[in-house]
């Protein structure tokens, strides 16, 4: 891969994390928002859970929004690892080895 294809790729690639992690969470939560008391009717109904505290469904809601924040950003992370071990499998190239032993002048 070139320098210009690796920039060009590392632009398109924050780009989409930028709008993946920062407006789609933002879109969720207006989403939210507007639907919450029919949400709380339904997790009530399947769930059974009563919600006397309000900020319940804050917490619910975080925790969907980081899970899906968490996931979105892995994705990136598992295809730099899997593209590099294939490249490494397509070269021959053997994995990390330590030091083996003292190396003097190093």
């Amino acid at each position: 891969m070139t320098w210009v294809r690796a920039i060009i790729l590392s632009t398109i690639i924050t780009g989409i994390l930028f709008v993946t992690l920062g407006f789609l969470p933002s879109m969720f939560r207006y989403a939210w928002d507007g639907n919450s008391d029919a949400i709380a009717a339904f997790i009530s109904k399947t769930a059974g859970i009563e919600f006397k505290d309000p900020y319940t469904l804050v917490r619910i809601h975080d925790a969907i929004t980081m899970g899906i924040q968490t996931f979105i950003f892995a994705i990136p992370v598992a295809a730099t690892y899997i593209l590099g071990e294939k490249r490494r499998r397509r070269l021959g190239l053997r994995g990390g080895e330590g030091v083996k032993g003292y190396l003097p002048g190093k």
